[in-house]
């Protein structure tokens, strides 16, 4: 890759700009019995891009994340960061040194309000799971094109089912 070696400052309004247009901060929401309240959040960051070559510069400025070929689509890569560790501690620490983002200022807000609950074990109680959740439906409604499987009320009562069950279970009262 021929890369021209760029100040910092430049490189951080490069990055910072290209995640402001192009980039995507989501979270899934996933049915999933083994955990505590029969949900799993997942947050992921991801941009998609027909230059393979910007989503390696971004890969290498961030420290993180993986490209693929786009499923369904193979004339895009995409470009994914979906470890929680590696959003908190690489892209989220980025952004937040002197990043500014315009356009996706709010959905930044309460992603990294998601992430930093995750790592904060907030997802552990039942209060700290339903906040989580409802930060998720809120970002996902800044976006303008996600469409949910199930509705929040629906989500919030697996919650409860699970938190009633903890609740009558021996030894939980």
């Amino acid at each position: 890759m021929n890369m021209v070696v760029l100040s910092e400052d430049y490189t951080k309004g490069y990055v910072s700009g290209f995640i402001d247009a192009d980039g995507s901060f989501s979270v899934s929401i996933k049915v999933q019995r083994d955990v505590r309240y029969g949900v799993r959040i997942d947050p992921v960051f991801s941009v998609t891009q027909r230059n393979r070559e910007v989503l390696e510069f971004l890969r290498r400025v961030l420290g993180c994340g993986r490209i693929i070929k786009k499923p369904g689509q193979e004339n895009l890569w995409l470009y994914i960061v979906d470890r929680v560790e590696e959003l908190n501690g690489k892209l989220l620490r980025f952004l937040e040194d002197g990043c500014r983002l315009i356009v996706k200022d709010k959905q930044l807000k309460l992603f990294t309000e998601i992430v930093k609950g995750l790592i904060e074990k907030r997802h552990y109680s039942y209060e700290g799971i339903k906040k989580l959740v409802h930060l998720s439906y809120e970002l996902s409604s800044l976006g303008g094109k996600a469409v949910r499987r199930r509705s929040l009320n629906e989500v919030l009562t697996i919650i409860e089912g699970y938190e009633m069950r903890r609740r009558d279970a021996p030894g939980e009262r």
